[in-house]
């Protein structure tokens, strides 16, 4: 069972990081390739692509909280500028996507965002792991049951729309 809660902290968060490569990916090209490319999709990517974030840190705090008495300084940094990506993040898509024709250094921002946004949560992770292996610590595994219900299946759901949503990018971007 324990091997489960990590799974379901480790998994959302893995996905979160593959997904942000391709927005990156996404994003540049639209950037520096000058694609006029609608950010719809990109919007709609981030939200899917942050609830996997937002999954995994709910349970990461359900499972590990008192983990973080030990940890909680040493994540302040990562988690600080990762929050503060975030909220860039969102002012520049309002910019973008209220904007008839964004100039370039708005997309040139929302790519940087990304960037910083994920080494951030590298950086978060390599301090989490590492203290989770050596401190031998036990997750809280009281509702074990519920995680597993709701949890597993509401991770599969959320991979639908993830998924076509990047074809449909992609295969956008390919026609241009």
């Amino acid at each position: 069972m324990v091997e489960t809660l990590y799974i379901l902290i480790l998994i959302p968060v893995l996905l979160y990081l593959f997904f942000s490569v391709l927005e990156i990916w996404l994003v540049y090209r639209i950037a520096l390739r000058n694609h006029s490319r609608s950010l719809l999709f990109i919007q709609g990517s981030t939200e899917l692509t942050h609830t996997l974030l937002v999954f995994a840190y709910a349970q990461f705090m359900v499972t590990f909280s008192s983990l973080l008495i030990d940890i909680g300084g040493e994540l302040y940094w990562p988690i600080a500028l990762l929050m503060a990506t975030l909220l860039l993040r969102g002012s520049t898509y309002l910019l973008l996507f209220y904007r008839e024709r964004p100039p370039r250094w708005m997309y040139l921002v929302l790519l940087g965002t990304y960037l910083v946004g994920v080494t951030s949560l590298v950086w978060a992770l390599l301090i989490v792991i590492p203290a989770i292996a050596t401190k031998g610590f036990i997750p809280d595994t009281t509702n074990i049951d519920l995680v597993l219900t709701v949890g597993l299946p509401a991770l599969a759901f959320v991979m639908i729309p993830i998924i076509a949503v990047y074809k449909s990018a992609f295969a956008a971007l390919r026609k241009k």
